[in-house]
């Protein structure tokens, strides 16, 4: 198995035993992965977990934007509880507000609902209208986890804001490459980045993980010297 961590979003629970023994070393448990990831019922998290994955689990409570109402705010609030009492190690979410800034209090309050487990503030960052700022801003709330292509189509494509982004945080949160991550350009995006993570999800319309590409980017992560 590599040793360079790779996080691998799924959206159903039997995808799971499909990825041991490859080089996923965290899941992120979502559902709809069409909708590009939505909110997965407490049953899924606990089905993926008694497989003995690490597994986060995302709170987004609706396809489309990341501008939500105080009701859909409150939705998410309820739903963490539920997937933490079902095994997830940490919470994947991701908000903005109609500038597209990230909204610090909104945000604060739901890493706090989260008892100091993980919180990965999700792509909605790529959608930041100033991703320097609110870098500073997923910082103070708490998050602990960044996902983000760099505001670029692809990871690859966006490896050099990438890297000023792993830069500016010094440490102080993990920046996970998401984003047509593909073998062929993997290792050379963590060397160009910095990045201490990679993620993966089942392709869009695919009835499982590609576990080809897993085996693929297993064998090019293992040359990287860390």
């Amino acid at each position: 198995m590599s040793g360079f961590p790779v996080e691998i979003c799924i959206d159903q629970p039997e995808h799971a035993q499909l990825l041991q023994g490859t080089c996923c070393q965290r899941i992120e448990m979502c559902s709809n992965l069409n909708d590009d990831g939505l909110t997965p019922c407490p049953t899924a998290v606990e089905q993926v977990c008694e497989m003995g994955f690490d597994v986060v689990a995302m709170v987004r409570p609706r396809p489309g934007n990341f501008c939500y109402s105080n009701d859909e705010l409150a939705t998410m609030k309820r739903s963490i509880p539920d997937l933490l009492s079902a095994g997830a190690s940490g919470i994947v979410l991701g908000l903005l507000d109609s500038s597209g800034r990230i909204p610090f209090a909104d945000l604060q309050s739901l890493v706090a609902d989260c008892d100091g487990l993980p919180v990965t503030f999700h792509r909605a960052f790529d959608h930041c209208s100033n991703r320097s700022e609110d870098l500073e801003v997923v910082i103070r709330s708490g998050c602990r986890r960044l996902l983000t292509s760099a505001g670029a189509e692809t990871a690859w494509e966006g490896r050099q804001e990438l890297s000023k982004l792993v830069q500016q945080a010094q440490g102080r949160l993990d920046v996970i490459a998401g984003g047509g991550v593909r073998p062929g350009h993997a290792a050379r995006l963590i060397e160009a980045s910095g990045v201490p993570w990679i993620h993966l999800s089942a392709r869009r319309g695919s009835q499982s993980p590609d576990l080809d590409l897993l085996l693929e980017l297993t064998s090019e992560l293992a040359s990287i010297d860390r």
